[in-house]
C-alpha cells in the first residue's frame, strides 16, 4: 500500500521533533551555565569560610594538644610521687605494728619474770640471818632498778619513734601539692602543751595519762587527712583518664578535617575543569549547522559532569559543617 500524505506529515513532524528539542537544550545551557557560575561561586565563599574555619580549629586543637600533653605529665609525675609517699607510709606503718608486736612480747617477758621476783619474795621468811636479808633486799632492788632503767630506755624510743612518725605524716600532708599545707599547719601548735610552768612543751615528753587523748586526737586528725589525700589521688586518677579520652576524639575530629580539606581541594581543582570545558562551547556557538550535532552533545555531557561535581561538593560540605557543628 502506497504512503498517504498523512504519513509523509507525520514523518517529518517525529524527524522534526528531536531538533527542536536539541535547539531548545542549546538555549537552556546558557542559562544553566550561568546558574551553575553563581553556585561556584557562593560554594568557593562557604569553602573560603570553612577553610578559614578549619585553620582556626587546627590551631585551637594544636593548643588543646600542648595544653593536655602537659596537664598529663603533671598528673603523672603527681601520681607517682603520691604512689611513692603512700608506699614509704604503709612501710611505716608494718615498722609500727612490728614494733608493737615486740613491746607486746617484752611485756609478757617483763610479767613472767615479775611473777617469778614475787615467788622469790614469799620464800624470804625461809632466809636466815641479817646478811641473807640484805641481799635478798639489795637483789630486789637492783632488779627493780635494771627492770626500770629498761622500760625508761623503751618509753623513750617509743616517744622518739610516736615523735618522728607525726613529722613524717605532716611532711607527707604538707608536700604533695601544697592543698592540704593550711589545715595541716594550723594543728602543729596543737601537738605542743602548756607546761605546769608556762611554756610549751612536746606532748610525748608527758606523761601517758596527761597526754593520751591529745595524742589520740592528732593521729585521727592526720589520719583523716591522709584519707582525704587519698581521695584526691583517686580523682586525679580519674581525671587523667577523662583526659585522655578527650583527646583520643580531638584526634579523630583532627584526622576528619584533615579528610575534609582534601576533599575540598580535589573538588575545587574538578569544577575548574568542568568550568573551563563548559565555557568552550560558548565560544563555539557560531560555528557552522554541520557542527551542531558535537556541540549540542558537548554541553549536555559538560553539563552533567559538573551538575554531579556539584552535588559531591555539596554532600561533603554538609559532611564538614556536621564535623564542625560536632566540635
Amino acid at each position: 500500500m502506497p504512503p498517504t500524505e498523512t504519513d509523509a506529515d507525520l514523518r517529518v513532524e517525529s524527524i522534526n521533533l528531536p531538533f527542536c528539542s536539541l535547539q531548545r537544550s542549546s538555549n537552556n545551557p546558557a542559562t544553566l551555565g550561568m546558574r551553575l557560575l553563581s553556585d561556584i561561586s557562593r560554594l568557593e565563599a562557604k569553602v573560603e569560610r570553612l577553610e578559614a574555619q578549619l585553620s582556626a580549629k587546627d590551631r585551637e586543637i594544636a593548643t588543646m594538644t600542648r595544653t593536655e600533653a602537659k596537664a598529663t605529665a603533671a598528673f603523672k609525675s603527681q601520681i607517682d610521687k603520691l604512689q611513692q609517699e603512700r608506699d614509704e607510709f604503709q612501710k611505716m606503718v608494718l615498722g609500727n605494728q612490728q614494733v608493737r608486736t615486740q613491746q607486746i612480747h617484752e611485756m609478757k617477758k617483763k610479767e613472767k619474770e615479775y611473777i617469778k621476783l614475787q615467788k622469790e619474795g614469799r620464800q624470804r621468811g625461809t632466809w636466815n640471818g641479817k646478811k641473807t636479808d640484805n641481799d635478798f633486799y639489795k637483789k630486789i632492788v637492783d632488779a627493780y632498778e635494771a627492770k626500770n632503767q629498761e622500760l625508761v630506755a623503751e618509753n623513750a624510743d617509743l616517744r622518739a619513734l610516736l615523735r618522728s612518725m607525726q613529722v613524717d605524716m605532716r611532711e607527707f600532708l604538707n608536700a604533695p601539692n601544697g592543698k592540704q599545707s593550711s589545715p595541716v599547719n594550723t594543728r602543729v601548735d596543737s601537738d605542743l602543751s602548756q607546761s605546769p610552768l608556762g611554756g610549751r612543751t612536746d606532748m610525748f615528753d608527758l606523761p601517758l595519762h596527761m597526754a593520751r587523748d591529745q595524742i589520740e586526737e592528732s593521729l585521727r586528725t592526720k589520719m583523716t587527712s591522709i584519707k582525704e589525700r587519698m581521695v584526691q589521688l583517686q580523682d586525679a586518677q580519674k581525671a587523667a583518664e577523662l583526659t585522655s579520652e578527650v583527646s583520643e576524639r580531638e584526634l579523630e575530629l583532627e584526622a576528619q578535617l584533615v579528610e575534609a580539606r582534601s576533599i575540598i581541594q580535589e573538588q575545587a581543582s574538578i569544577m575548574s575543569k568542568h568550568l573551563a570545558k563548559s565555557e568552550r562551547p560558548r565560544r563555539l556557538s557560531g560555528h557552522l549547522n554541520s557542527e551542531r550535532d558535537s556541540l549540542l552533545s558537548s554541553p549536555s555531557e559538560s553539563l552533567r559532569n559538573t551538575v554531579n561535581s556539584h552535588s559531591e561538593l555539596y554532600l561533603h560540605l554538609k559532611k564538614l559543617d556536621i564535623s564542625l557543628g560536632e566540635a
